[in-house]
């Protein structure tokens, strides 16, 4: 039920949709002779398209999400039990290749691996299940990258269970103490630590975040930072999805 409702609140307030489905009901209202109501409203979807459209709004959505967890030279990050990369860094597999494409978050994977080479961990626990469309699950999809990027199968354990954060919590630490392991470095994008962080500690595990993948990039150009972007829109939905995320979450009683 959780997992639908998420979805369902995400898709509402993700800006695409959400302007959309008030550019739709300004039509309606127009159709029906409420010609100023609805061209308020019609307004109101292409203005907050916009603002969701731009570098501005997109770095103050992220900037909240991110600002707790700065990133640690690899020098003062402790040695631990193991390291859990979450899932979320591919697209999935494509046709043409027998590697699974990544995506935008791919960070992870390059940040657990400098974890693992430089020995803060012995291990790495790999989390996600299979994509709603079907085909390998992201965990597997992951362990084959790591494996190209240096890190042994030997010392990988996956965990394929998963369809959400809390799943990624709930499967891993009954993997994890099962092997009699408490503290880990969790690796995530740092707009999404806030969630994972408390799931992982409500299954009782020590855990030290490892954030990665920060969004907000800096430039000089400010006007560029007004003008609307595909890639900007990514991140603003990224940024409501989580904030969504995280308050399904406690009310729900997992946080």
């Amino acid at each position: 039920m959780s997992f639908t409702l998420t979805k369902v609140l995400s898709l509402l307030l993700y800006p695409l949709s959400s302007a959309l489905l008030v550019c739709v009901f300004s039509i309606l209202l127009i159709r029906l002779h409420r010609l100023r109501t609805g061209l308020w409203c019609l307004t109101l979807g292409v203005a907050w398209l916009y603002l969701s459209s731009t570098t501005v709004f997109a770095n103050f959505l992220t900037d909240t999400l991110e600002q707790k967890y700065v990133p640690r030279a690899m020098s003062v990050v402790p040695e631990v039990d193991a390291i859990v990369l979450l899932g979320g860094a591919t697209r999935g597999d494509t046709h043409m290749s027998t590697l699974a494409d990544l995506n935008r978050h791919a960070d992870r994977l390059v940040h657990t691996v400098a974890l693992y080479k430089a020995g803060r961990a012995p291990m790495v626990l790999v989390t996600g299940g299979t994509p709603s469309g079907g085909g390998r699950s992201e965990a597997r999809q992951m362990t084959d990258l790591l494996g190209v990027m240096g890190v042994p199968a030997r010392h990988i354990v996956l965990e394929d269970l998963s369809r959400n954060t809390y799943e990624n919590a709930f499967y891993s630490a009954q993997l994890l103490h099962s092997e009699g392991i408490q503290t880990v470095l969790l690796v995530t994008s740092a707009y999404h630590m806030r969630r994972a962080e408390a799931l992982f500690e409500a299954q009782g595990l020590t855990v030290v975040p490892a954030p990665t993948d920060y969004q907000h990039v800096i430039t000089d150009d400010i006007m560029a930072n007004w003008v609307p972007t595909v890639g900007a829109l990514h991140q603003t939905t990224d940024a409501l999805h989580e904030i969504v995320g995280f308050w399904v979450y406690r009310l729900r009683g997992w946080l």
